[in-house]
């Protein structure tokens, strides 16, 4: 019989410091499908199974990037109001797919919500392979865990790669998860990792940032050597996706205001940064400055507009707190400006202590982006409002700022 979805968040709990490694994370996979209670008993029962899981995909190759070659659609859809809608409503959450009760009740607002399109910001857990898919995504009940499904929008959802969906090659997110996405009705799915919405004055981008994520086997598993670009990986994106955002895409031809969405953060006051992905798109959106959301990191974090190492000038903002147990950390503010970050922690039955799960609401209405912040307990932490101009700055401001985000210390 399946266990409750509970378990599954203290299980999580003990691991979310170490979910970074391919290594790691088959291991403690293969530990949870066979419900031992420890590492080292893990070890001694279990090791030549679990080497031959993670040679499985480690040494083997990764599944092709997907485009849209060959395909009637170009991965740009219309997504403008429609039925007399002014505005066009989208539900947001990061590193979500954990099969955990705090993932479906997420889930469960986010579907309240009603909006037009859902899009899940990466890392199916722990290592993204069928069976964590069918649970952790498709809803589907297995020996060990009750399933837990992926809220659709009434006009589409969208999923984009992680590194966790990469640690098996990246196969069951192409081949299964997405042929369950994209636009409402549409029989193919979400055919390739990245898109775009064009919603009037705005565009939602969506970025493959996983793809080159995962770096060298063995050597990515070693604390500190994970951190160098070449051995770790240094999620480039990859060159069907900048041809695409040239020549599909086009901002240079065709201005409008920009919501990226990734993985991987471009800057952090908690961990590593990814600066390569947005070195490639400064080329592509020159000055421009964007809204960029991403995950990765399990926490909310709110940044000052910001630009480094020749990339791209952006607001910031880290919403890897869907599913997974919420890190706590303090913030090191000279590595990045953060300006809210989310300082609430609770203990679980096993004694870990976490944070607070939570979403996002996009809307886009005319010139203006709001963005609308809720937790797990529907508590409203933050609305904030991006209008777009013709110099391709945009206009910030500060709707509603509840109680709860601290500001951190110098």
């Amino acid at each position: 019989m399946a266990k409750p979805r509970q378990e599954r968040l203290a299980t999580l709990s003990k691991r979310t410091r170490i979910g970074r490694s391919a290594a790691v994370n088959h291991f403690m996979a293969a530990a949870d499908r066979r419900e031992q209670r420890g590492i080292a008993s893990f070890l001694t029962q279990n090791i030549w199974p679990w080497i031959a899981s993670y040679l499985k995909f480690a040494f083997t190759p990764r599944h092709r990037f997907m485009d849209y070659t060959g395909s009637s659609k170009t991965g740009r859809y219309i997504a403008a109001p429609t039925g007399g809608q002014k505005a066009v409503r989208v539900a947001l959450a990061g590193d979500w797919a954990t099969g955990t009760a705090e993932a479906e009740s997420i889930a469960k607002l986010m579907n309240a919500a009603s909006p037009d399109f859902t899009i899940h910001l990466g890392d199916v857990y722990y290592v993204g392979d069928e069976p964590e898919i069918r649970e952790n995504c498709l809803g589907e009940d297995t020996r060990q865990f009750e399933g837990v499904q992926w809220p659709h929008g009434t006009r589409g959802s969208f999923a984009l790669n992680g590194n966790h969906e990469m640690y098996a090659n990246g196969g069951p997110y192409f081949e299964l998860f997405l042929k369950t996405l994209g636009m409402a009705g549409d029989a193919e799915g979400q055919r390739a990792s990245f898109f775009c919405l064009d919603v009037g004055t705005w565009r939602i981008v969506g970025l493959d940032t996983g793809y080159n994520s995962v770096g060298w086997p063995i050597l990515s598993m070693i604390p500190g050597l994970n951190s160098i670009s070449f051995i770790g990986g240094d999620s480039h994106l990859e060159s069907a996706l900048i041809e695409w955002l040239r020549n599909v895409v086009d901002p240079e031809r065709e201005a409008k205001a920009t919501l990226l969405l990734s993985h991987h953060q471009y800057f952090s006051a908690f961990e590593r940064s990814y600066t390569k992905p947005a070195q490639q798109l400064r080329k592509i959106f020159g000055d421009q400055e964007v809204v960029w959301l991403w995950g990765h990191e399990h926490r909310l974090g709110i940044y000052d507009r910001f630009s480094k190492d020749d990339g791209l000038t952006v607001y910031g903002r880290c919403i890897g707190h869907g599913g997974m147990p919420i890190e706590i950390k303090a913030p090191d503010p000279s590595k990045a400006p953060l300006l809210l970050y989310d300082t609430r922690s609770h203990r679980l039955p096993n004694g870990a202590t976490v944070g607070e799960n939570g979403y996002v609401l996009a809307s886009i209405e005319g010139p203006a982006l709001t963005l609308e912040y809720r937790d797990i307990a529907t508590n409203l932490l933050l609305v904030e409002r991006f209008e777009s101009a013709a110099s391709g700055k945009l206009t910030y401001t500060l709707v509603d700022r509840g109680t709860i985000l601290e500001q951190p210390s110098d």
